[in-house]
């Protein structure tokens, strides 16, 4: 009995451990318009780093690197430059 209740309680604890990893955020989701991606991805989703990079020196805020939601959401990126719902630094 005391082995099935040490096992029951390692699988707990590597259960929580790894939900803390993963948040929804981070799925690759086909969000519906730039609104909803914003909840999840303030400052936008790019497709790599240097598109990131390149909304930065024109004058956006670092979007999140996310190839996987980025490839999702690719119809909210109107001017095709590799980042979907940038937006402005002010």
């Amino acid at each position: 009995m005391l082995r099935a209740a040490r096992t029951s309680l390692i699988v707990v604890a590597m259960t929580a451990s790894m939900s803390a990893f993963a948040g929804p955020a981070e799925a690759a989701t086909d969000f519906r318009g730039c609104g909803q991606l914003h909840r999840a991805f303030q400052n936008g989703v790019a497709r790599s780093v240097a598109a990131a990079h390149r909304q930065e020196r024109a004058g956006h805020k670092r979007p999140a690197v996310r190839p996987a939601v980025y490839r999702l959401n690719r119809e909210n990126d109107r001017d095709h430059d590799g980042t979907a719902c940038e937006v402005r630094d002010r």
